[in-house]
């Protein structure tokens, strides 16, 4: 009986790791729990480095929050922004300093496509080419947030 029930096992065992690996799924890379927290933490210290008081969301490739963390001082209404920041970067897997550029530059209205921040702020963090997440700041000028967020995308691995 042993015999058959470890076989059993075995056979249940296989039949899952073949579905799991299955030519209908893909596997993606998504930021860990663990790293989110260091890259904001990461963050904060760079903007007390920096005399800065801001809000830092850490959000995954689908642009789901992970890690938030609102600095003492940081403007209530900053919390939203960051959010929004990181979510725009995760989700176009890319920084929002691009759509920032673009409306200014040939004066498109794509802050009225759902989704797309176009603001400073908001950065991906890559392992490769690929896209693993993304981090938005609120809570200071243009340039400030935007080389903080750059700043700690560089430091992401």
């Amino acid at each position: 009986m042993k015999k058959i029930l470890a076989a059993f096992a075995s056979t249940a065992l296989c039949a899952s790791t073949a579905f799991a690996q299955s030519a209908s799924t893909a596997p993606q890379l998504n930021i860990t729990t663990e790293a989110a927290l260091d890259m904001a933490h990461y963050a904060v210290g760079l903007a007390e480095s920096r005399h800065l008081k801001l809000c830092v969301a850490i959000e995954d490739t689908d642009g789901n929050l992970v890690a938030f963390i609102r600095m003492q001082g940081a403007y209530a209404g900053c919390v939203e922004a960051s959010i929004a920041k990181a979510k725009s970067a995760a989700r176009f897997a890319r920084n929002t300093m691009e759509f920032f550029e673009a409306a200014r530059a040939q004066n498109l209205p794509i802050g009225f496509v759902p989704g797309i921040l176009p603001s400073a702020g908001g950065a991906v963090f890559k392992q490769g080419d690929t896209v693993v997440g993304s981090i938005g700041t609120s809570g200071d000028t243009n340039e400030a947030e935007q080389a903080l967020v750059v700043d700690t995308a560089k430091n992401f691995r």
